[in-house]
């Protein structure tokens, strides 16, 4: 079988987790192989355990990021078309690409730069203060943390989703109103972090707040793969220039690949 045509997206939660992600997983399936263009499919995969503290905390997000880089590699040995790290902190990114040749898509990094290109100044509209600060981080990272404006959050925790679903209007108005501080603060684009809130606001249609768009940060990540595909058929690189020694790229992929 084939999967040239196929996205891999890659979770930072673990499937067997279904009591926290059933919601969001369920949603996230449905969502992404509504948006996908004709001809292409996507396979969503999780990690072993989901780690304490994986959408802010770096030890945790270490841990994961060496699940993400073994996937990638596996994805390009199995001939996927594209690798899609949808977890919001990017984890395992610049390991990724240094590893492997593949389109490699980061929800994140994709999603800043839309941003920035759409209205300018952006800010991050998130379940709880320290995903916020780690993304505000991270954008730092990618040279444009002088266009981020300090975003806004609740005190909620992944247990919390349920809840949110539970009582939509509740949870829509609350972020609503935190969404409101963020455009106050000067922000021409909403981002929102991660993965379950994004779907909370796709499932319940809060796609802007007084005129200014929410983004659907699944959605771009996807657009972002198809278009990478694309343009690696039509013989574009997808890579800088690479100063990792062939036989050392070879050496490093085989213990990631390791049990």
């Amino acid at each position: 079988m084939t999967h040239e045509h196929t996205l891999w997206l890659q979770s930072a939660s673990a499937s067997s987790d279904a009591a926290i992600w059933r919601v969001y997983q369920e949603s996230a399936a449905r969502h992404a192989r509504a948006i996908v263009q004709p001809g292409v499919s996507v396979e969503f995969h999780g990690v072993s355990a989901t780690y304490p503290g994986v959408d802010s905390l770096d030890g945790a997000i270490h841990l994961v990021g060496r699940e993400m880089i073994r996937n990638a590699i596996r994805a390009e040995n199995m001939g996927y078309g594209a690798f899609v790290n949808v977890t919001t902190t990017d984890a395992g990114r610049d390991e990724v690409l240094e590893l492997t040749d593949l389109p490699a898509i980061f929800i994140t990094e994709a999603t800043v730069h839309l941003a920035a290109q759409m209205g300018g100044r952006f800010g991050f509209l998130t379940h709880n203060s320290g995903i916020r600060r780690k993304m505000e981080q991270i954008t730092g990272r990618y040279g444009l943390g002088a266009m981020v404006v300090e975003g806004a959050s609740l005190e909620l925790t992944y247990h919390d989703f349920v809840k949110l679903y539970a009582d939509p209007a509740a949870g829509r108005a609350a972020f609503q109103a935190e969404a409101r501080k963020v455009i106050a603060r000067g922000a021409k684009v909403l981002i929102p972090a991660g993965g379950p809130l994004n779907m909370f606001f796709v499932d319940h249609g809060l796609r802007e707040v007084d005129g200014v768009p929410v983004l659907d940060i699944l959605a771009v990540a996807i657009k972002a793969a198809e278009q990478a595909m694309g343009l690696r058929r039509a013989g574009v690189a997808m890579r800088g220039a690479s100063y990792v020694p062939p036989e050392r790229k070879a050496a490093l992929r085989t213990l990631f690949l390791a049990p």
